[in-house]
């Protein structure tokens, strides 16, 4: 049989005989586009450069360089030698693509370097790529990447454009007027993308001084590891510039936990912009609100009541807090005194009187309420000029703490006076049974007696014998008054 064949035939069958199994379905590459037949030895047609066989790899791209795309390579490419099928670029490589491409003439004082020594091919493909553009990789920043590190690493936060590598939605590829090739200044490049924000800070009246400026004094235009890609953690980048309220808050002795827990200064204040001043999130009062919508048990046991809840319910509201808010009273990033308030204030019901521990009140108040023992002015708690407050308030051993009768938030009855006030160790509630009148008034305040004055027709008190008088000195008067405010207190301190 086989003597009948073809004598070329039967040369090829011998050949095959000696092929390793499965080698005729896996052809040898022959160079990098993916040819699989040898470089023939004569002049090809344009059409039949790119083919299954011969250089396939060439079109292996979703967008072709347009001369590829019509089989035009040689618009580039330029035959020399038949015989050992060796071509030439028909320019040098710095001016090949200027022949089709008109190069930019723009003047900028910063061009990127390949660009600059007409070097297209280290970020071009000129055959093609996988955008309009021909990059070289899949992604912008594969281009970039080849000459530039990783600008993302392995950080938390990353920026939207660099964590998809769209370089170009910042820099220019070519030249530009600004440093690193960026497309606009300062926050311009930023407001492109990040329009509300733009529209936030143009319609606030208070602005944050840095963002009127560069966003990078506190943003990292590419990762970090803090959210909102801030170059570091919030409470320290503000400490930078903030030195002062800093200083405050590190060295308090009482300190307010907003300031230093979970987003510390961010819980209170807008980075950006706020229609309120200090750049803070709401006004003062519903901002405390936040978080004083509860009870709060304090580290030392004690607790704070539902400021919200006896604030709105009440119908005589502390001047300050209906005028100018928690903040006229109390420190807001730290302070020397319980409370945070900002003065000295007794925190007890009975207190040794002196003019200085009572500096938070007299800051509003006229010292002469509780320094004139006679007055027809200075007060109007008082039985004719008898100044009650004097004796109430201004005694060397025992006097009364302004807490004893007033809420120094809010209450149901006028002047802010209270209803009852916790008392003794137990915290029972000691009824004021306070009763106002056309020319005065009168209480009945726990077991004692009624004692009625007036400041028209002042009454006449009987005398105590001095041996019969009772100072109180053995008398307990139990927990800080913090410990329970008034009936809403005791409530939400068994919560």
């Amino acid at each position: 049989m086989r003597d009948r064949l073809h004598p070329r035939l039967a040369l090829l069958l011998a050949a095959l005989a000696v092929v390793a199994p499965g080698a005729l379905a896996q052809p040898q590459v022959l160079d990098a586009t993916g040819s699989t037949a040898p470089a023939p030895k004569f002049d090809v047609p344009r059409a039949g450069c790119v083919t299954a066989e011969c250089h396939p790899g060439v079109k292996d791209f979703p967008y072709l360089h347009g001369p590829l795309r019509v089989n035009g390579c040689d618009g580039c490419h330029e035959l020399t030698d038949p015989e050992q099928h060796t071509y030439r670029f028909l320019s040098e490589r710095e001016g090949m693509c200027a022949l089709c491409h008109i190069p930019e003439t723009i003047e900028a004082p910063y061009t990127h370097a390949p660009f600059k020594e007409g070097d297209c091919l280290s970020c071009h493909n000129p055959h093609g790529g996988h955008g309009t553009r021909l990059l070289r990789g899949e992604r912008y920043v594969d281009a970039c990447s080849s000459c530039h590190e990783d600008m993302t690493g392995a950080h938390d936060e990353v920026h939207g454009p660099a964590s998809v590598g769209a370089c170009g939605a910042c820099h220019q590829p070519h030249s530009s007027q600004l440093p690193k090739l960026l497309n606009a200044e300062g926050r311009d490049l930023c407001l492109r993308c990040h329009v509300r924000t733009g529209l936030e800070i143009d319609a606030a009246p208070v602005v944050h001084q840095p963002v009127l400026g560069d966003c990078r004094v506190c943003h990292d235009p590419h990762a970090t590891d803090n959210p909102a890609i801030l170059v570091e953690k919030a409470q320290t980048l503000c400490e930078g510039c903030h030195a002062d309220i800093a200083a405050t808050a590190h060295n308090a002795s009482v300190r307010h936990e907003a300031v230093t827990s979970n987003r510390s200064c961010l819980n209170c204040h807008d980075a950006h912009a706020s229609d309120h001043a200090a750049l803070l999130k709401q006004d003062v009062q519903q901002l405390c609100f936040e978080c004083h919508n509860e009870a709060v048990e304090m580290a030392d046991g004690s607790h704070l009541i539902n400021m919200k809840e006896l604030i709105e319910g009440g119908a005589s509201l502390h001047g300050a807090i209906t005028e100018r808010g928690c903040a006229e009273c109390h420190e807001i990033h730290g302070g020397g005194n319980r409370r945070l308030l900002t003065n000295e204030y007794p925190s007890d019901l009975y207190y040794p009187f002196a003019e200085s521990t009572y500096a938070l009140c007299f800051s509003c108040h006229d010292s002469a309420l509780v320094l004139l023992s006679q007055t027809d002015s200075a007060t109007g708690f008082r039985n004719g000029a008898t100044n009650l407050h004097y004796v109430h308030v201004n005694n060397d051993e025992k006097g009364r703490s302004c807490n004893v009768c007033h809420d120094a938030h809010a209450a149901s009855r006028d002047k802010h006076i209270r209803d009852s006030i916790p008392f003794g160790p137990a915290g029972w509630l000691l009824p004021i049974k306070y009763e106002p009148l056309d020319d005065g008034g009168r209480c009945a305040a726990g077991c004692h007696q009624v004692f009625e004055y007036n400041r028209v027709k002042p009454l006449e008190y009987p005398e105590i014998e001095p041996e019969q008088a009772w100072d109180g000195s053995d008398l307990v008067p139990g927990d800080r008054i913090e410990n329970g405010a008034n009936p809403g207190d005791r409530r939400n301190k068994k919560k």
